[in-house]
């Protein structure tokens, strides 16, 4: 295999005191902030939908959904649209979660990432350490089928 067919362009996304990481090809689009149409009945974790290129796409709190506590919005606060990958996709392409701050492009290799063994929530698949920064590699699948539970 060739060099540039290992090295995976990625996102770092940050959630409340960790990132996230996701390839470039997860992400369909980092859009500004705006607030969810809430409904009243959904688990805190379902922050409600927004409405996205012509369609209302569910947002999700990573940190809620991991059973985790939900820091305040910053300012730089954001919505990325992931692409679904799992059994929900044809009903659900997309979903979001909200970020706190501007995402960051990183280039991952097999030689600069690294499983860092810790307790992984719901929400999780895996912690890393790329090029010596933690990162969470979300359980994508986890999270589409709370929002497909929502919608």
């Amino acid at each position: 295999m060739s060099e540039a067919q290992s090295i995976i362009p990625s996102l770092y996304l940050p959630v409340s005191k960790q990132q996230l990481l996701l390839p470039n090809v997860s992400v369909a689009e980092v859009v500004s902030y705006q607030a969810p149409a809430e409904s009243p009945t959904t688990p805190d974790y379902f922050l409600g939908m927004i409405e996205w290129r012509g369609i209302n796409i569910p947002v999700i709190s990573y940190e809620l959904a991991n059973k985790e506590t939900q820091s305040t919005l910053t300012k730089n606060a954001r919505i990325a649209v992931i692409n679904t990958i799992g059994k929900h996709q044809a009903s659900l392409p997309f979903f979001a979660i909200v970020t706190q701050g501007i995402p960051r492009l990183v280039k991952v290799s097999d030689d600069l990432i690294k499983p860092i063994e810790k307790n992984t929530g719901k929400a999780d698949s895996l912690f890393v350490k790329v090029d010596g920064e933690e990162a969470i590699i979300p359980d994508i699948e986890f999270l589409e089928s709370l929002a497909y539970a929502n919608m």
